[in-house]
């Protein structure tokens, strides 16, 4: 998965020349607090052996959100605490008091697997490496299926790197109608969205995005179940999830499954009585 190594890559100003009197810790950021002031507090997973040179507690390193580049920081910050991704923070070293950050970078080889290779099995587009991108891996419009849609919001629309008011993806081609797949609510039928890659994957990790008025609406789903199959008529639960009720999540999945056909099925959403929606549906491998 490209993940965090690409999306670094678009953001140079983000790094910055370690300096000498500095020190790095490498791991993984636990969790993240943002204060009315603008503070934004990070708990790491220490290691016992080589503890960082901070104040005690759960939130050892911060920064500003007021920085210039305070909100890049925090989004590179997120996206690695949501894809359990190792990550670099260098920190002015502070004995017994919050460390202040001083640069952020990834770390290859972590998370869902090796990132680049040569190798991969599959083509990795935009960001974070989404395989399930249409004209992407042989996936044409015909790949994508639903339970039903409203109007021209097909399937396919769900997987064309847009949403409704912008291009997500920096390898998507045109727009599919509106760059969303709706369907009309109905308590009393299955609502799911599916993609069948035409061999065997094995898919690691996922994104749900919709546009921030639909999420506001409360058309986004809530409880979704990832469903399975190889002959894409017998279909097997892997894994559920409750979401939140944010316009843009990634998760990485428990485990790892390989698959031909893979299928969200969404239970319900955030209460909006007419319609369930997603813009873009995302699909990461497992090397």
């Amino acid at each position: 998965m490209k993940a965090l190594v690409t999306a670094l890559a678009l953001l140079p100003s983000l790094v910055y020349a370690q300096d000498q009197s500095d020190k790095e810790f490498v791991g993984k950021v636990n969790n993240l607090r943002i204060a009315k002031s603008g503070s934004v507090l990070l708990g790491v997973k220490q290691d016992e052996e080589d503890p960082i040179v901070c104040r005690e507690g759960d939130w050892p390193i911060g920064f500003d959100l007021s920085e210039t580049y305070g909100q890049n920081w925090l989004d590179f910050l997120m996206l690695a605490r949501n894809t359990n991704q190792t990550v670099r923070l260098g920190y002015t070293p502070a004995h017994g008091e919050l460390c202040q950050l001083q640069y952020v970078a990834a770390m290859q080889g972590d998370g869902f697997g090796d990132i680049g290779d040569e190798g991969d099995k599959l083509v990795e587009t935009g960001a974070l490496g989404n395989v399930a991108l249409i004209n992407s891996n042989g996936l044409t419009e015909n790949s994508y299926k639903a339970s039903g849609h409203y109007s021209a919001d097909v399937a396919a629309a769900a997987f064309d790197g847009h949403t409704f008011y912008e291009q997500i993806n920096d390898d998507a081609g045109e727009r599919i109608n509106r760059g969303l797949w709706l369907i009309k609510r109905d308590a009393d039928t299955p609502n799911w969205l599916q993609v069948d890659f035409g061999q065997k994957v094995k898919i690691a990790g996922l994104r749900i995005v919709l546009n921030q008025k639909s999420t506001d609406l409360g058309r986004g789903p809530r409880d979704i179940t990832l469903q399975v199959s190889n002959d894409g008529d017998s279909f097997a639960d892997h894994q559920s999830f409750r979401l939140s009720r944010v316009a843009d999540q990634t998760g990485s999945l428990e485990s790892a499954v390989a698959a031909r056909y893979f299928r969200l099925k969404v239970h319900n959403n955030y209460g909006d009585a007419s319609f369930i929606e997603i813009d873009e549906l995302e699909l990461f491998q497992k090397q």
